[in-house]
């Protein structure tokens, strides 16, 4: 009984939510100002494997691209003018090169350190979500409290 009653208030929520969503028109006004992506999917209509599956794949990205340094040669594909860029390149790297490692160490270690935030979000999540189950379970073994006022079937007697 209880169980329904929860089932019937996320599914009331998910209905208010999806109406405030629409109501705001989109993804620009929830941030404020224009996006200059699109996003493909709607989360909302995901179920909850398709939506970890979707979150360990962005962590996955995330953790890929988590590096900012150069990495590898530089090179160019022009015939003719590819040797000169290519020297030119390499100068602004060696000129910028103190100053850019700096920057982009910094950004490294912080971009390293939100996709192990992110990681250990996804761990807690599943922990409690385990917990949540765990509790449920443990709750249906006990039996259905009797309201108050009820008499169980018992004849009270009083004495005057």
């Amino acid at each position: 009984m209880e169980n329904d009653d929860i089932k019937k208030t996320l599914q009331e929520l998910k209905v208010l939510c999806d109406a405030e969503r629409e109501r705001l028109e989109g993804i620009d006004t929830l941030a404020g100002g224009p996006v200059d992506r699109e996003i493909a999917i709607d989360f909302w209509k995901l179920s909850n494997a398709e939506i970890e599956r979707e979150m360990w794949n962005r962590l996955a990205l995330l953790d890929e691209d988590a590096d900012c340094l150069p990495a590898g040669p530089i090179a160019s594909h022009r015939p003719i003018l590819g040797k000169p860029i290519v020297f030119l390149k390499r100068m602004m790297r060696a000129l910028t090169r103190p100053y850019t490692s700096l920057l982009l160490q910094k950004q490294n270690r912080l971009n390293r350190e939100l996709v192990t935030f992110q990681l250990l979000t996804f761990l807690k999540l599943r922990h409690q979500e385990k917990m949540i189950r765990e509790t449920a379970e443990r709750a249906a073994d006990f039996p259905d409290p009797q309201p108050a006022g009820a008499d169980n079937g018992k004849k009270t007697t009083r004495k005057t």
